[in-house]
């Protein structure tokens, strides 16, 4: 009943572009968040509104377990998760593919990315995307469900 009520919970949301709010005033204001994951770079960027709200280094999937470009949408978020199939601790973990890929909280971000990116992609992640777990709770506190996770390359 859970992963149904989730289902639909993400089927609505995923007809949402923007998040509404209202103020005291009666108005509404329209928000627009997106987060951007540049591989290449290894950097994730979080816009509301156009406007640059985060510049995170990250460290992405490793050869064979590659982080895949593509427009996903945050579908299920967990404070504290363990992964199922690996064992190892996901702080602060935002799923946006089916097939497990997630944004999350990880040991040694920074370094991670910073190997990656100028020396060997074997420090990759299992195709999630890691962040300090600072960044990913900043991360996490700002991005609702719903939220469009655009992974490109450099090229896109």
């Amino acid at each position: 009943m859970k992963i149904l009520h989730q289902f639909l919970l993400y089927v609505a949301l995923a007809t949402m572009m923007t998040i509404t709010l209202s103020t005291a005033w009666g108005e509404t204001k329209t928000v627009k968040k997106e987060i951007h994951v540049f591989l290449e770079r290894q950097n994730l960027v979080a816009m509301e509104n156009g406007e640059e709200v985060y510049n995170f280094d990250i460290v992405t999937g490793k050869d064979g377990k590659e982080t895949t470009a593509g427009t996903y949408r945050i579908f299920s978020k967990h404070k504290k998760y363990t992964s199922k199939k690996y064992g190892s601790e996901m702080p602060y973990t935002m799923f946006f593919t089916k097939d497990g890929k997630a944004i999350h909280g990880t040991q040694v971000a920074t370094l991670r990315s910073y190997l990656h990116t100028y020396l060997t992609e074997s420090v990759g992640s299992q195709g999630c995307v890691g962040l300090t777990d600072d960044n990913a709770k900043a991360l996490f506190d700002w991005a609702p469900v719903g939220t469009p996770v655009i992974v490109k390359t450099e090229e896109q």
